[in-house]
């Protein structure tokens, strides 16, 4: 069943690349080419960070030319990069992923690839492809912090499976057959004998893509919408170290499911040498980036300088409710208090220190 959960968002990158849909704009490739335009006695657009984002060629041209969406991914993009360093290893990955695109691109366009990347590049405002995937990986870290944050909220589980299909899917009975009983009974028989779940699920499962690594499944949480409702349900019932009863999916079969993990600290453990947040948020819970961008925008410091209708704009098109608004406000009022009450503890030591 993994090769239906299991969502590669690389070949999504390729789909998006190939549809011309996703536009994305560098900053750094157009700050201090625009103009400001002047409002009221103001030159600025918004700002992030005490970095103003300013331009008549910024508001004409993207603004009502293009339309909303290029401002909305210029702002992704800006945010992204006063949160998240280039680092060598997203260069590498960049690289690679890069390399891909291009086989892609050949495989489809012929003699006409080069032509069609560097067309399709134009259109999203980049043009080199690996500074576009960069800026990609740094949204998808961004998004990873924000899962992170909100870990309790959005009941992240990392789990494991056993699968029984079906002895006939296109006949399933309400409960299971004899011979359905019989595949189950010898995975309940090896689990009861104090074989770890991991080798049951290597020997038993009739998942093939998940049983040569122990059926692990990943990190999955509340929203993720490509699991079976009933295995989603079942998952975030359980806490770690609990293996479920027999699951029955109508389009699957029946599972036996474990979780590896649901609080941080397991988690981290089960994951030292990669990002399960990100994982989690590339795979499984894609609805999470437009929160987390406008979450870390507000602890930034973000100011729109009375722009309304940029804000507001912004806003409806990333879904931000009120709600979302007062709460990442209250958050970033509380992390400076928590700031300026260290501040203050460190300098009354320091005053008592230097008095003593």
């Amino acid at each position: 069943m993994g090769k239906f959960f299991k969502k590669n968002w690389f070949v999504i990158l390729v789909v998006i690349l190939f549809a011309g849909i996703s536009i994305y704009y560098i900053y750094d490739t157009n700050k201090g080419k625009l103009k400001g335009k002047s409002s009221s006695g103001k030159d600025v657009v918004y700002e992030v960070d005490g970095e103003d984002k300013t331009a008549d060629d910024f508001y004409d041209e993207l603004y009502k030319s293009n339309g909303t969406t290029s401002v909305v991914s210029l702002f992704k993009q800006a945010v992204a990069d006063q949160s998240v360093s280039t680092t060598s290893a997203m260069k590498d990955t960049a690289k690679t992923q890069a390399a891909s695109i291009r086989s892609s691109y050949s495989t489809n366009y012929g003699t006409s690839a080069d032509t069609q990347l560097a067309s399709d590049l134009k259109s999203t405002g980049y043009t080199d492809l690996e500074e576009y995937l960069i800026e990609a990986q740094k949204i998808l870290k961004v998004t990873g912090e924000y899962a992170k944050a909100n870990f309790d909220d959005l009941q992240i589980h990392q789990v494991s499976y056993i699968l029984i299909k079906f002895t006939d899917s296109s006949n399933v009975t309400d409960t299971p057959t004899e011979d359905e009983a019989s595949r189950m009974k010898t995975v309940d028989d090896a689990l009861s004998s104090g074989t770890d779940f991991a080798s049951v699920a290597t020997s038993h499962s009739e998942d093939t893509s998940t049983a040569t690594s122990g059926g692990d499944l990943g990190v999955i949480d509340k929203n993720t919408s490509s699991v079976d409702s009933t295995f989603l349900s079942a998952t975030l019932a359980l806490k770690e170290g609990e293996t479920s009863g027999w699951v029955k999916s109508s389009s699957f079969g029946y599972f036996k499911i474990y979780c590896t993990a649901s609080t941080p600290d397991t988690l981290a453990a089960n994951n030292t040498s990669s990002d399960p947040y990100v994982s989690l948020v590339q795979k499984y819970d894609t609805t999470l980036e437009n929160k987390a961008i406008w979450d870390k925008a507000q602890s930034l410091g973000i100011d729109f300088h009375g722009n309304d209708d940029l804000e507001l704009t912004i806003k409806t098109s990333l879904a931000i409710t009120d709600d979302d608004s007062s709460s990442s406000d209250a958050e970033a009022s509380a992390s400076a208090s928590a700031e300026a009450t260290a501040s203050a503890s460190a300098s009354a030591e320091a005053t008592a220190g230097s008095s003593n």
